[in-house]
């Protein structure tokens, strides 16, 4: 790219540095969790996270001071981020009048008039906002099934709380394109690393989790504090998905050398694993509600202070670093999407020694890798074209277009449309198809790396932005 940035101030070289050592961590965690195809993932991760802060939902049994959401007569959100978009209470419960997900959460305004950088990063922020509130919204959802689930296991609870976890991954995977912010890394600009504590893939570790099904480390206080492997909306897939009674630890690990797991019966493990899928998602919830906050129109917010970029904003000194933090936030399709939920399971990788490596694929017990990458994608158009109903509202192809660049816009938007239809066209999960239909499943890989390959060379070359420290250097 040969286009000349405008000299930065110094807080601005500091949040470069920061990003380069952010990448370089990413990397090699990154590397790390890709080595399932030769060796089980490691049970353990550094990062602990910091937890929810005040308002934290204590999992069951924990002895916290902390109210579990009531699933009962009356129940209301309790985040100002809720408040402030006049959520109203119904009367509570299964089967009651709480309003349904999507009904308490605003649509996104969409802006008139001629192009704008304010507009567009307004638009973003409004985005953000309302994928906030709908996944808390389906956090809640989930929180009520999974604690019926504990209180009475057998099918019919577990079968509500598959498909509350379906019903909010889908959104959560949408929210996964808005990682500036809040959901960021706390190295970036604003960020609070909520991201991982709701969904830390790939970084989850199944033995972690079965090694807590044994301690009940989830009913501990400290649960909200844990290694991030081990909690989370991948941990509540485990545990909602799979129903085999065998664990994926080794011989050394202590629930087999003591044989503490072999010691549960079937009973008792599924209560176990019940108990924690509810503990995991108050967890979530608790998350959740701070993502929304954090969202919150009101002073103070991260939305305000991503607004007011270039008009007093502590956090971005220009309109342009602003886009440059949302637009780094879309390159999850490169990374992420193309490299991670793809290129590995294809053998694409050098991490992937072996011809395939589907334990390198996103979500194997619910089967729901293609359903994710869809989600995906319908996140990008929202930032991309915009967030309303049919793609309507101000996005970066309007930038485009006030630039000159409408024959890229029309090409960016030809190829996510085509990426979309790959994903669409394959018959059968992507589990599956990795190894009865590899051509369909390259055929995705191809779909949307032609969507990447404008992306990070004629997009940011365009509308002069700064290619993310982990796409530098990148030629495929």
């Amino acid at each position: 790219m040969n286009s000349v940035r405008p000299t930065m101030n110094r807080a601005r070289s500091e949040r470069a540095g920061r990003r380069l050592s952010t990448a370089l961590l990413l990397s090699l965690v990154g590397v790390a969790a890709a080595a399932g195809c030769r060796k089980p993932p490691p049970d353990e991760v550094v990062y602990t996270g910091q937890g929810a802060g005040p308002g934290v939902v204590q999992p069951p049994g924990s002895g916290g001071s902390a109210p579990v959401p009531s699933t009962g007569s009356g129940a209301t959100s309790t985040t100002a981020a809720s408040s402030a978009i006049a959520t109203t209470a119904g009367a509570g419960g299964a089967g009651g009048g709480d309003p349904a997900p999507g009904d308490v959460c605003p649509p996104v305004p969409v802006a008139e008039g001629p192009f704008s950088k304010a507009k567009l990063i307004t638009a973003a922020a409004d985005c953000a906002l309302n994928r906030a509130c709908e996944f808390e919204a389906q956090a809640r959802a989930l929180h009520e099934s999974a604690a019926a689930l504990a209180r009475g296991p057998g099918e019919p609870s577990a079968a509500a709380a598959r498909g509350a976890w379906l019903a909010a991954v889908a959104v959560w995977q949408e929210v996964e394109l808005f990682r500036f912010g809040p959901a960021a890394s706390s190295t970036q600009p604003g960020g609070q690393d909520l991201r991982d504590q709701i969904y830390s893939w790939p970084l989850v570790s199944r033995c972690k989790i079965e090694e807590q099904i044994v301690s009940r480390a989830y009913a501990q206080p400290s649960f909200s504090s844990s290694l991030i492997n081990g909690r989370g909306l991948a941990a509540l897939e485990y545990l909602a998905f799979y129903g085999g009674g065998d664990n994926a630890c080794s011989q050394y690990s202590p629930i087999n050398a003591s044989r503490t797991w072999a010691a549960l019966g079937a009973g008792e493990l599924a209560q176990r694993k019940a108990d924690y899928a509810a503990a995991a998602a108050a967890d979530v919830l608790a998350q959740a509600g701070a993502l929304a906050r954090a969202w919150a129109p009101e002073a103070g917010s991260f939305r305000q202070k991503l607004i007011q970029a270039g008009q007093g904003s502590p956090v971005f000194a220009t309109e342009q670093d602003a886009l440059n933090a949302v637009s780094d936030a879309m390159f999850y399709v490169e990374k992420e999407l193309k490299d991670w939920k793809l290129g590995r399971p294809l053998g694409f990788t050098e991490d992937c020694v072996t011809p395939t490596c589907p334990e390198a694929l996103e979500s194997r017990f619910a089967l729901a890798s293609a359903a994710h990458i869809r989600a995906n994608l319908r996140g990008f158009r929202r930032l991309f074209q915009g967030c309303g109903e049919g793609g309507q509202g101000v996005g970066f192809d309007d930038w485009l277009r006030a630039v000159d660049s409408a024959d890229l816009a029309d090409r960016m938007l030809q190829a996510l449309s085509e990426a979309q239809s790959a994903v669409d066209a394959l018959d059968l999960p992507l589990e599956q198809a990795l190894s009865t239909d590899r051509a369909k499943v390259e055929s995705v890989y191809t779909a949307v790396k032609a969507l990447t390959d404008l992306l990070k060379t004629e997009f940011v070359s365009a509308l002069n932005l700064e290619l993310p420290q982990s796409s530098e250097g990148d030629n495929d």
